[in-house]
């Protein structure tokens, strides 16, 4: 977002950083070509994290899975999977902890 970046730089440059730029469109307008880097991943997967990261949602992970192929798409299936199988099982192991804690307290 356009305010959390310019906050960001801002920080930047209070703490004592001069060579700062703004991406217009963010990452995702942005080219590997773009930027120079260290190391070999890849610029656009490097800053994503989270849910969309870890069940392969972002624009960058579609794209890479349409080149890979189904490995790549089952990876990110089966952890969306696991993920609700989780949910399930511990909403069913609430409600069947709820009667017993109720058991429990002294009427």
């Amino acid at each position: 977002m356009f305010g959390r970046s310019i906050a960001a730089a801002e920080q930047l440059y209070n703490a004592g950083f001069e060579n700062l730029f703004w991406v217009q469109g963010g990452l995702e307008a942005a080219e590997e070509e773009d930027f120079e880097r260290e190391g070999s991943q890849a610029f656009k997967l490097a800053g994503i994290g989270g849910v969309s990261e870890f069940f392969g949602w972002t624009d960058q992970q579609r794209a890479q899975a349409a080149k890979e192929g189904w490995g790549y798409r089952l990876l990110f299936t089966g952890r969306l999977v696991g993920a609700i199988v989780l949910a399930d099982a511990l909403f069913v192991g609430a409600q069947s902890i709820g009667p017993l804690l109720q058991q429990l307290q002294p009427h």
